[in-house]
């Protein structure tokens, strides 16, 4: 990938953080970063970018997150020219092999939970690319501060010649420090246990939630109401949350995606990569209104109509935000019917 590229690619993943983000190169060095936190929460969400040694053509490099959507969580992505695994295999979560090793370091093996599969914005498998959470990132992290080059090799499901990357530590703790080592400029707020005060003050308590369901979802085309989606459609669903106010008000709110689907007589779950964001920073627009106790979010949804799988429910993951510091999450899933 080219530095003009991956700047297209810095600008995409600006919009689904919602936050503009600079790109920056460390000089001398092929590692480039954006430096960047959210707006309302304050968690960092800058990315460091590190090219392979021997592809060429810049389309094999590493990058490393300082946030997962609206969570401070570190992870990183493996994007190479290679195919590394099958859509199939991830369904059966038959995960390739990796191996990670900092300098003379002992390998460390991830878990095959650690390694995930990825999907573009249109639902599109990246056969290319693998993320990773795994906790032994953080010395994976100290290895490249310390200079220490990392060797990657994934060993692929369907068997083969093992894959093996080389990513230079030269320019990574000058990145790193200008990411503030992907901590919060300001520290992150985490909800509270304490119950508020009988003067009503809320500290960082976020509302109670009492339950949470979808309501209808409009056809955005003809305006029909429906109970669910249709595949191969655009919708806007009304996702509404009961809450017992206790002062805090919303500010901004995430909304994350999975797609559970049945295909040749067994099922399976998918991941998307992608977030809706309110306030919305482009692309699709998420609404919010509030009625006495009611949150209602408009969320724009649309999930493909494919011949060789049925789509049977998207299941959506809202974080909401409050003014007090604190937030709460709710899990919802939404049918899916068959196109028509």
């Amino acid at each position: 990938m080219t530095y003009r590229s991956k700047f297209a690619l810095l600008l995409t993943l600006s919009a689904l953080l919602g936050t503009a983000q600079a790109v920056n190169r460390v000089p001398g060095t092929s590692v480039t970063y954006s430096a960047s936190s959210d707006p309302i929460t304050d968690v960092n969400t800058s990315v460091i970018f590190l090219n392979e040694v021997n592809d060429l053509t810049d389309q094999t490099y590493l990058a490393i997150r300082c946030s997962d959507r609206d969570a401070p969580e570190l992870w990183a992505t493996l994007n190479t020219k290679n195919a590394l695994l099958t859509e199939m295999d991830a369904e059966a979560r038959n995960m390739p092999a990796v191996t990670m090793r900092t300098g003379t370091d002992s390998p460390m093996v991830l878990r095959n939970s650690d390694v995930i599969s990825v999907l573009d914005g249109n639902d599109n498998f990246k056969e290319t690319t693998i993320g990773f959470r795994s906790t032994g990132l953080r010395t994976i992290v100290n290895g490249l501060n310390a200079g220490k080059r990392l060797v990657i090799r994934v060993n692929r499901p369907s068997g083969g010649q093992a894959l093996t990357y080389t990513f230079n530590a030269q320019g990574f703790s000058q990145a790193w420090n200008a990411v503030n080592a992907c901590t919060s400029s300001t520290s992150y707020r985490t909800p509270s246990t304490s119950a508020p005060t009988a003067s009503g003050a809320t500290g960082l308590v976020a509302p109670k939630f009492t339950r949470w369901y979808f309501t209808t979802c409009q056809d955005a085309s003809t305006g029909t109401q429906r109970t669910g989606l249709v595949a191969g459609r655009a919708h806007l669903c009304d996702l509404v949350i009961e809450t017992i106010p206790n002062g805090a008000r919303p500010v901004s709110a995430v909304f994350s995606y999975e797609l559970e689907y049945r295909e040749g007589g067994r099922s399976g779950k998918l991941i998307l990569d992608t977030a809706d964001r309110w306030p919305s920073s482009g692309g699709p627009v998420t609404r919010f209104r509030q009625n006495g106790s009611q949150l209602i979010f408009t969320l724009p949804l649309n999930v493909r109509a494919r011949p060789d799988r049925v789509y049977t429910s998207i299941n959506v993951t809202g974080t909401v935000f409050f003014d007090n510091g604190s937030n709460k999450k709710v899990y919802e899933p939404l049918p899916v019917k068959p196109a028509y």
